[in-house]
């Protein structure tokens, strides 16, 4: 109760600690239900988190949500990309965790890095008024699709190059011709492949 309160607010990592907190004293059939709790309200990581914490595989729906799909797909429609391909990234990226940040940087639910946001903003005419900007989720799904469609485009589309380059760089692909040798990026690759197909069941 204490984390929906927090939630309603807006106040999201509070919210996320009180639940994970609670979390942390359930037992694995506990840990189901507070993940179902939290697909049914529509927030996502604690729900992924959640469901995998418990080690409970079956549940696709949680695991695999359709997560923002309005926005998902009438980006991917406008930018001509496939929609199952545009929800790997954020699932891969971020579980969906609308204000995620990295270490490096990278926002929202597609993890953009700062500059990448900024021009891709500036190609393809997306409002853009700076970095808060791309902790909303419709404002980031637009950047981040248009990015992957730009890369798409770029790599004569290649979808397993353009992904290739969404994590590493373009020019990291480009110099190697192809996907770079970095454990990262190839087990990336791998799992956005692994969830393009998933999405695709849906």
């Amino acid at each position: 109760l204490r984390a929906k309160e927090f939630l309603d607010r807006n106040e999201v990592i509070n919210a996320r600690r009180e639940w994970y907190h609670a979390g942390d004293r359930f037992n694995r059939e506990q840990l189901i239900a507070q993940a179902v709790l939290a697909n049914q309200m529509a927030w996502y990581f604690p729900a992924i988190r959640g469901i995998s914490q418990a080690q409970y595989w079956d549940d696709l729906d949680i695991r695999f949500p359709m997560a923002y799909q309005q926005s998902i797909k009438d980006q991917a429609q406008s930018r001509q990309i496939n929609s199952t391909w545009v929800y790997a990234i954020p699932r891969q990226e971020s579980a969906f965790m609308a204000d995620a940040r990295s270490h490096a940087g990278a926002m929202g639910l597609m993890q953009l890095m700062p500059a990448t946001a900024r021009e891709t903003a500036r190609r393809y005419a997306i409002p853009y008024s700076g970095n808060q900007d791309a902790l909303i989720p419709e404002r980031n799904i637009a950047l981040g699709a248009a990015y992957l469609s730009g890369l798409h485009r770029q790599f004569a589309g290649n979808r397993v190059l353009a992904s290739a380059a969404y994590n590493a760089g373009p020019g990291a692909v480009g110099r190697y011709n192809g996907i770079p040798p970095y454990a990262e990026t190839k087990a990336y690759v791998e799992r956005v492949g692994i969830l393009h197909q998933r999405y695709a069941k849906n």
